[in-house]
């Protein structure tokens, strides 16, 4: 099964795009990209999602 979503946000530090695909896979295998200012939250967001 494959899926999409997309969300935007607007805040005071600016604008926040959230986009989420998935394809016919077995395993999770999570990709983030982001500025370098966010990798901070990476763990925090990999354990959300995972």
């Amino acid at each position: 099964m494959t899926g999409y979503a997309l969300s935007t946000r607007n805040t005071a530090a600016g604008q926040l795009v959230v986009e989420l695909r998935s394809v016919n896979a077995r395993f999770l295998d999570l990709v983030v990209r982001a500025p370098d200012e966010l990798r901070s939250a990476e763990p925090a967001l990999r354990e959300l999602i995972g």
